[in-house]
């Protein structure tokens, strides 16, 4: 499957999390086999554990985009391959993110579906207004 990206531009941050014993403490979702856009096969933060580390270190938030982890970059990779990544990280966890990239994106696809349907409400009122006015015409004819 082809790598798609839809953030390109977004400021990016970098994290360092330090694992401890509750563990990172967030939930993906995203990759190249399931993607959580189909226009962008990112991994995203969708869950924040209190007990966890991203939790307690108030940086990672939903919605983030995780763009590496390491050094290893995680946009190209499926699901699964992530999970590895996070669960192969070690202690202290090097991440670089971009700040509400799902925000970004939504945006995004709402502004791609709205550019052409103002012009489809538009069309329709004047098509109802031209009937109305057909009609009209024609009971003043009576």
């Amino acid at each position: 499957m082809p790598v798609l990206n839809m953030t390109e531009g977004l400021p990016v941050s970098e994290i360092t999390l330090h694992r401890g014993e509750t563990g990172l403490g967030f939930n993906i979702r995203g990759g190249t086999d399931i993607p959580h856009f189909k226009e962008d096969t990112g991994i995203f933060v969708t869950k924040l554990k209190e007990a966890g580390a991203a939790y307690r270190d108030r940086r990672l938030k939903e919605g983030d985009k995780i763009l590496e982890v390491n050094g290893h970059r995680i946009q190209s990779v499926t699901h699964n391959e992530a999970v590895q990544i996070f669960i192969t990280a070690g202690e202290t966890v090097h991440l670089k993110v971009q700040h509400g990239a799902e925000d970004y994106i939504l945006k995004q696809l709402e502004a791609r579906k709205g550019g052409g349907g103002g012009k489809i409400v538009v069309l329709l009122l004047l098509l109802a207004a031209a009937a109305g006015v057909g009609f009209f015409v024609m009971n003043q004819q009576k």
